[in-house]
């Protein structure tokens, strides 16, 4: 077996294990000492071979961050986009999160907020129960917009 298919090979195998992007590839590629000429034909390869999908990639990491990291959209999009995932791939990758899961997670990220938060001063009790649901990438608007409803069932 030449020089490249053995390379070939040994990223097939690396694909097998997890699904991997295109950048992720071309990194681990050139990070075994193949020359880009190699690495452009190898991902050639790899595409025909069904071992690299953009599409794949973005559903799986789009739903598996939701799911078992609580991450919100503007996260999932942010680190997508770092992997020089393409827009229209990022958003057939986010169709795979329920948009009543996602709001769910959402209240059950505020509720739980809700209850262990100090309520003396509303302004300051609002931005605490919106902030670790931002962080996680969660639109503020949609946040604030299920604050406000809780707080209203509250009362």
């Amino acid at each position: 077996m030449s020089g490249i298919n053995k390379d070939i090979a040994k990223i097939r195998r690396w694909c097998a294990i997890q699904e991997r992007c295109l950048v992720e590839v071309k990194i681990h590629a050139l990070s075994l000492g193949m020359s880009e000429k190699d690495t452009a034909k190898a991902i050639e390869t790899l595409i025909d071979e069904g071992f690299i999908d953009e599409e794949r990639y973005a559903k799986i990491y789009a739903g598996s961050k939701f799911r078992n990291k609580n991450w919100g959209r503007s996260r999932i999009i942010g680190e997508l986009m770092a992997r020089q995932i393409p827009n229209d791939v990022i958003k057939i990758g986010l169709s795979e999160i329920d948009e009543d899961d996602y709001r769910a997670k959402i209240v059950n990220m505020v509720k739980h907020k809700i209850e262990v938060t100090d309520k003396s001063n509303v302004l300051l009790f609002k931005h605490r129960l919106a902030k670790s649901a931002i962080a996680k990438g969660y639109e503020a608007d949609l946040v604030h917009e299920i604050i406000n409803e809780l707080i209203k069932e509250k009362k």
